[in-house]
């Protein structure tokens, strides 16, 4: 059962569970109506306004939390899906939710130790309702929300608990549970891309998903795999 907190307006979802985590049950959901600090992938920072849906969930010690992020990937889609069959929504790995090529969500989990144990806080925003000139002043080019792209309103609070429960149910199970329909929705396998990494890129080619959720990758030297977390990939002609 997922413990909601609702707020009006925070700094970041992600830093009000770890702030709060030591005395929070496993599967606490934060929403909010305005993040006003929120921060991606990489120390990006997350532009939002009330037009999006931002939330974390607090895991508590799961047993596979170094796929969590793929299998949070996997939740949003699901979810969105069950209120739009008729789109279909892909995944640039790791965790972007793409929709008709724009970005649709953003994903950004930050691990707790303590111990020999580890929380993982899962953040999510969902582009909902922002219009396209939210994205053009923020210089977004390849952002979009739900509204703008398929006219669909969705309900903020029921939208979030069924990603949350979906994301907790995942995570228990393991990226096992979901892997194949994470590589089924994956827009980066099978293209030419760019890695990104320590202020350099190189080509290669995306093969497929390893078991702990890295990319595996081809090039003129072999195959090798690549963490989310030590790396950037794009498409060699755009976002995807």
């Amino acid at each position: 059962m997922i413990n909601h907190i609702s707020l009006d307006e925070v700094d970041s979802t992600n830093s009000y569970l770890k702030q709060r985590r030591a005395v929070l049950p496993d599967g606490t959901l934060v929403t909010a109506g305005l993040q006003t600090a929120g921060r991606g992938r990489r120390g990006h920072d997350w532009a939002a306004d009330r037009g999006m849906l931002p939330f974390s969930l607090l895991l508590k010690n799961p047993p596979h939390p170094e796929t969590v992020t793929l299998c949070a990937a996997v939740a949003v889609c699901n979810a969105l899906e069950a209120l739009l069959p008729e789109e279909k929504f892909g995944i640039k790995w790791p965790n972007d939710i793409i929709l008709q090529g724009y970005k649709l969500c953003g994903i950004l989990c930050e691990s707790v130790c303590f111990g020999e144990s580890m929380d993982i806080i899962c953040g999510i925003g969902v582009n909902l309702t922002q219009n396209a000139d939210f994205f053009r002043k923020a210089n977004i080019p390849h952002g979009a929300s739900l509204e703008m792209l398929t006219g669909y309103s969705a309900d903020r609070v029921k939208l979030a608990e069924d990603i949350a429960q979906r994301l907790y149910e995942y995570s228990r199970e393991g990226f096992a549970c979901v892997s194949e329909e994470y590589v089924k929705r994956c827009l980066t396998i099978g293209k030419k891309i760019r890695i990104i990494e320590n202020g350099g890129e190189r080509e290669a080619f995306a093969d497929g998903i390893a078991p702990n959720g890295f990319l595996i990758c081809s090039d003129e030297n072999g195959r090798f795999e690549v963490n989310s977390g030590e790396v950037s990939v794009r498409g060699l002609m755009d976002y995807i």
